[in-house]
């Protein structure tokens, strides 16, 4: 995320004192969720400014019934709704703080007309934000928010080029260029070599995931020591970790293969759970169950679980590229389906019930009509509030 998804709420240091309070957050408009208690999906709706900024909205949806409200509408570059292939511009469950309560956003630093972004917190709850200073950086994207609640990664991004990977402090302090990334070419075409592509924090908060052109690495965010798996072909928001072995699920290209492959928090002692051949549909953020060792994974519009009963078992299917999580007591899937109605939110069964699958499948959530035609639901974080 990646972040947690679908666990409970863990202990967090209390609330930064060094923030600045923003002036006003130009093209953002925040409604204070309010108290909010049990389980819910935070979701992320966008449509693309085509070249311009793309405009979109978090929304809460409480998973037990009751009223969805939309807490967030922003404009900003490169907030996702165009990322057919996965960029992971923005990714909810990465970008909020480790009590779920605040998220961290790339918004605009000037004016819908003026290229640029900067970082900003915001409490969903209170509605209270502040802003992160990033100065001489043109967008700071993907933000990552450590699970310890003390540090914030994010790539740099500078005139269509990725430069590199930052941190810097949730209270507003320290900010640091942790590594670079750069342009080469090969054969004859351009790539970026380096680090960037951030896919989280690793559970301990000492190092920073990122993606490679080539391969799928961790950064010590302090001493600079990077770690590189032997993998290849990794989507940019296609692993989850977690801190019981093995720790973390990827889905990769190797051999002339897709497979979903399980490793030590080091990269060593991989496991392949499933494999089918190239030019088939690859694992894609495969997502550890939070009570059990299952493996939640989409393939297209498909959405399968892999464990120790039943693996490989279907338990959605829809016409498009879906999303899903676990819910945080692992029994059922919260997905995703951009191309139902608005965009629909649905909880499936994924348990096992008499030695054969449970069945299940029911609609929590359509968002309303927009307007415009080209609002697609694109990404989720499911939480649970005390």
């Amino acid at each position: 995320m990646l972040a947690v998804v679908g666990c409970t709420v863990s202990p967090e240091p209390p609330p930064p004192v060094g923030t600045r309070p923003a002036e006003a957050l130009p093209g953002v408009e925040i409604r204070p969720l309010g108290a909010a208690h049990g389980d819910w999906a935070i979701v992320l709706r966008s449509a693309s400014g085509y070249g311009a900024p793309d405009e979109g909205e978090i929304w809460a949806v409480p998973l037990d019934g009751g009223e969805a409200k939309r807490v967030i509408a922003w404009t900003s570059y490169g907030i996702g709704a165009y990322d057919a292939i996965r960029l992971g511009l923005t990714v909810v469950a990465r970008q909020l703080s480790p009590d779920r309560r605040r998220i961290v956003l790339t918004v605009t630093k000037y004016s819908r007309a003026t290229f640029g972004g900067a970082l900003a917190i915001i409490d969903l709850f209170t509605g209270r934000f502040a802003s992160l200073d990033t100065p001489n950086i043109q967008m700071p994207w993907r933000p990552a928010w450590s699970p310890d609640g003390r540090r914030i990664a994010f790539d740099r991004y500078e005139s269509t080029f990725w430069t590199g990977i930052s941190v810097i402090g949730a209270d507003n302090s320290d900010l640091r260029r942790l590594c670079d990334a750069s342009m080469v070419s090969v054969g004859g075409m351009g790539a970026f070599r380096g680090c960037y592509g951030i896919d989280g924090w690793t559970p301990d908060s000492k190092a920073v995931r990122f993606y490679e052109v080539d391969g799928y690495s961790v950064i010590d965010a302090d001493t600079g020591a990077i770690t590189r798996f032997g993998v290849h072909g990794a989507s940019l928001i296609a692993s989850d970790w977690r801190e019981a072995p093995p720790a973390v699920a990827l889905g990769v290209i190797e051999g002339g293969e897709l497979k979903l492959m399980t490793f030590d928090s080091g990269g060593s002692a991989p496991r392949v759970l499933a494999r089918v051949p190239s030019g088939s549909l690859g694992f894609f953020e495969p997502r550890w169950n939070p009570r059990s060792g299952d493996l939640l994974t989409r393939r297209g519009g498909e959405l399968f679980v892999y464990g120790s009963q039943l693996s490989g078992r279907r338990v959605a299917a829809v016409g498009c590229e879906i999303r899903g999580e676990w819910r945080p007591d692992g029994t059922e899937v919260v997905y995703l389906a951009p191309c139902l109605g608005t965009g629909e939110l649905h909880l499936a069964a994924a348990g096992v019930s008499g030695g054969l699958p449970a069945t299940g499948d029911r609609v929590v959530w359509s968002p309303p009509a927009g307007g415009r035609s080209d609002w697609r639901v694109v990404d989720l974080a499911v939480v649970h509030y005390p």
